[in-house]
């Protein structure tokens, strides 16, 4: 009767170190992004939001949905439109508190992201 307890605890231990470790992996692939990504992720967590309309052919868009941060959104215009919504993964969402909380560049990347959202 132990058993299958002490499994089930193991078992819970082995998942939140998993997910720690995806955590930790996935601010380390952040914080090694270019200034002007890490600039639209900022004005996406200041508006607390996790879409924008925007060109997703822009340089610094095209390194976030290679890297699997951002994803074109539904709707928006055809395939190649210039305008149109990307959004941000869930995953990267749900870990945007910590990454900014230990951004060491943080200032920087604040000031680029309110050029950003003077464009």
């Amino acid at each position: 009767m132990v058993a299958p307890i002490l499994g089930w605890f193991a078992g819970l231990f082995a998942a939140r170190r998993q997910m720690k470790r995806r955590k930790k992996a996935i601010i380390r692939d952040l914080a090694g992004l270019p200034i002007e990504c890490k600039a639209i992720l900022i004005h996406l967590h200041n508006q607390h939001t996790h879409t924008l309309r925007t060109n997703p052919g822009s340089p610094p868009m095209r390194v976030l949905m290679q890297r699997g941060i951002m994803e074109r959104g539904p709707g928006g215009g055809t395939y190649d439109a210039v305008d149109c919504y990307v959004s941000i993964l869930p995953n990267v969402w749900e870990v945007m508190d910590d990454w900014v909380s230990v951004e060491p560049r943080i200032v920087e990347v604040r000031e680029c992201a309110l050029q950003f959202t003077q464009h």
